[in-house]
């Protein structure tokens, strides 16, 4: 049975990365600097005018990062990566925990990963939605018909998965992990629900308020994997995230 399955689970992920798009990012679609809405709210928060000179300088560092299409070339080896362990059955050494990963989206369902799945859209303000930065992070609800997302307009809250039916987003697993990490960092995000919007994006050890990747990261660091690429730095973006060498992207739109 569990030749079957590995032997079943693998014709399934190659035929999906077969489907997988793999888009360019249009620099016009991003914006150029923060917005004015973000500074303010960045000032109400207690945030000087050098932490947020700071972020602005990470803005422009995320804008630089999508134009340079860096991520798609990460996209592309992670999803031969993932192809490779699949025809050795050792997609479980990776960190992918579910075939569904796959057959959501090839089956054109809306949703899309599952429990504790990282999601990253690189160009949120097309949703009409003011972060502060180009980019958006969430993580997939236990159950995987939700997400866990924090929004400036009502903090951490749960929202339908619908991530399959939209584009300019990467979905990602967190490499080395195993199933009980994935549903201990979903679970953890659901516990914040309720919780407000952190405009202190230089301040993500918080847990009294949680900006959209400073959630993600925090509920990944709670099972002992940081999945920010600088972490060096204490500001935690969406693509900073994506880039990271303990995440493994497995889909692109």
């Amino acid at each position: 049975m569990k030749r079957f399955m590995k032997k079943s689970l693998s014709i399934a992920l190659l035929s999906a990365l077969l489907l997988l798009p793999v888009m360019q990012v249009n620099a016009a679609e991003v914006s150029s600097g923060l917005s004015a809405n973000a500074i303010s709210e960045m000032r109400k928060a207690g945030m000087s005018e050098q932490d947020i000179e700071k972020v602005n300088q990470h803005f422009q560092e995320e804008i630089e990062l999508i134009e340079s299409g860096a991520l798609d070339e990460k996209a592309k080896a992670d999803q031969q990566l993932i192809s490779a362990a699949a025809k050795k059955g050792t997609l479980g050494e990776l960190g992918i925990h579910a075939a569904n990963h796959f057959q959501t989206y090839a089956l054109a369902a809306s949703t899309l990963g599952t429990y504790g799945d990282i999601l990253v859209a690189y160009n949120a303000s097309s949703w009409g939605i003011d972060f502060g930065y180009p980019g958006h992070a969430a993580i997939v609800a236990n159950g995987n018909i939700k997400t866990v997302e924090a929004f400036p307009a009502d903090g951490v809250q749960l929202h339908t998965n619908d991530w399959g039916s939209r584009t300019k987003v990467y979905a990602m697993s967190v490499k080395g992990a195993t199933g009980s990490q994935y549903s201990a960092a979903a679970t953890y995000a659901q516990n914040q629900v309720g919780k407000p919007y952190n405009w202190i994006f230089i301040n993500p050890w918080r847990e009294d308020a949680f900006y959209c990747s400073q959630l993600v990261w925090k509920a990944w660091k709670t099972q002992g994997i940081d999945v920010d690429y600088i972490t060096i730095d204490p500001i935690v973006t969406p693509m900073e995230i994506a880039k990271s060498g303990n995440t493994i992207i497995y889909y692109s739109n």
